[in-house]
């Protein structure tokens, strides 16, 4: 039998009976007064007395301390309250009081500036909708959000530091394990995770194949169980081999803990996903909307507004640019051609035309430099990028988006599709006037598969961090890049 144990010191003794061990050395010589488990719960309690304390100080400092607890003191701590409770509420849905969350500073540097200023524009609003502004010292508000930023900050900062260094030496009492795997070897980060979320470790089994060598490694793990504070079992598999998952179940059902399963490998992704129950059976969730139908609703009211503000006010230059293209050469103003946006639907995409042909067929050549297709005036409206506006209608009516990956022609579609593995993935939100890719070096033409593949990846980026700011951002971006002309042809 290969049985891998590790066994703290102190419990060594209720292994022995048992196969071959290597005693684990963890000690500390210090010990935080708290649990893991009651991290969160501290961190919420210390963020509340530090909100309420730092309203003591200002009051302290603005004003001398009154010797009875009442007047603008009391108002003060009764808005201090009303903070306290919004702000560690904002924390809490957000759960940024988890241990693993703790210990990213930009995140709680961001979250806390955001829920901080949030709270005392809450406050302000309600102070002056309520008419009790002149119960209420300016001076102390504003003294007490300057100490409480600082404090709470302060916080963060100070479980960034000693929470890693504190579940690395074993100083936090961490919740007390055995490990079990039917693999040959598990890779090092699982087993290192447990020691950095607040798991002792206290011994680990390779159970074997066979199921009298097993047998005989589970009576191990049950014995240790028995005469040890052990408080859960821990067991490695890799979802393509759980074969004797149920059977390891079934020998472990004598124990009064809970057995958690750890997935590793090639399918271990799967467990990481969203479900859903449906009736008696779990659905996982392989694969999600790029945008849940709220954001999908406020991108398109940023979308309307922002189209028909921008079709009135540019008007007079639409206007403009149309004469010029019929005093130019024949034909009409307006190039249409057939695109595909959102699911691949097709739609006729608006734009100033501003070559000699107008193709729409099942080969599309690109637009290139010095391409002698395009006309006088064409080449002045593509070097400022006024041949697109017309899409502002197609933004209107909803084809396509402000913000989005810039929409290609059918034949380019069709050909990407099958030469880039997630190009289709461009088609999960609308087609945009801009994009992502155009602000950061990806515009203009794209006559090497490496070219389109890094438009690719810069448009999947946008997907997945979709936000309105980052839509904001693009557009202001965007500005800048028509002006400079560059990359236009």
């Amino acid at each position: 039998m290969t049985t891998e144990t590790q066994i703290a010191p102190e419990s060594a003794t209720g292994l022995a009976g048992s196969s071959s061990g290597t005693l684990l050395a963890r000690g500390s010589r210090w010990r935080l007064p708290i649990a893991y488990r009651a991290i969160a719960s501290t961190a919420l309690g210390v963020d509340l007395a530090l909100i309420l304390a730092s309203a003591t100080c200002a009051q302290a400092i603005y004003h001398r301390m009154p010797d009875e607890l009442g007047g603008e003191y009391s108002h003060t701590i009764a808005a201090a309250i009303f903070v306290a409770i919004l702000f560690v509420a904002t924390m809490r849905v957000q759960k940024l009081y988890s241990p693993n969350r703790l210990m990213v500073w930009d995140d709680q540097a961001r979250s806390v500036l955001g829920a901080w200023c949030g709270a005392f524009l809450i406050l302000a609003s309600g102070v002056f909708s309520w008419g009790v502004s002149r119960d209420l010292s300016r001076g102390d508000i504003i003294l007490f959000g300057a100490i409480g930023i600082v404090a709470l900050l302060g916080h963060r900062a100070a479980w960034r530091i000693a929470l890693p260094r504190a579940l690395e030496s074993g100083a936090l009492r961490g919740r007390t394990i055995v490990s079990l795997t039917c693999e040959e070897a598990v890779p090092p980060q699982f087993t290192d995770n447990l020691t950095r979320h607040g798991y002792h470790a206290v011994a680990h089994f390779h159970v074997p194949p066979d199921e009298s060598s097993a047998d005989e490694a589970i009576d191990n793990v049950i014995s240790i169980c028995r005469t040890s504070n052990i408080e859960e079992v821990v067991l490695f598999v890799d979802p393509e081999r759980m074969s004797n998952v149920r059977w390891l179940a079934r020998r472990l059902r004598v124990l009064p803990l809970p057995v958690t399963l750890v997935p590793f490998g090639t399918l271990a992704q799967l467990f990481q996903r969203s479900r859903a129950d449906i009736g008696d059976t779990v659905g996982i969730e392989l694969q999600r909307a790029a945008l849940s139908p709220t954001e999908q609703a406020v991108k398109r009211a940023v979308d309307v507004v922002f189209s028909a503000v921008a079709l009135i006010g540019l008007s007079p230059v639409l206007l403009a640019a149309a004469i010029a293209i019929r005093l130019d050469s024949s034909g009409p103003a307006l190039f249409r051609q057939t695109r595909h946006g959102f699911n691949g639907r097709p739609f006729r995409i608006y734009k100033f035309r501003t070559m000699i042909v107008m193709e729409n067929g099942e080969i599309v050549p690109q637009a290139q430099k010095s391409d002698k297709r395009v006309t006088r005036v064409g080449r002045w409206l593509r070097r400022y990028s006024i041949d697109e506006l017309p899409q502002l209608v197609n933004v209107f009516i909803g084809d396509m988006s402000m913000v989005g990956p810039r929409p290609h022609a059918s034949a380019h579609d069709r050909y990407f599709t099958s030469t880039i593995e997630k190009y289709a993935f461009r088609h999960h939100v609308k087609s945009g006037i801009t994009g992502w890719a155009q602000v950061s070096g990806a515009r203009g033409e794209t006559d090497t598969l490496d070219k389109m593949r890094r438009r690719v990846e810069l448009d999947l980026w946008y997907i997945n961090n979709w936000s309105v700011w980052l839509d904001f951002s693009i557009m202001i971006r965007t500005v800048f890049v028509v002006f400079s002309g560059k990359d236009a042809h």
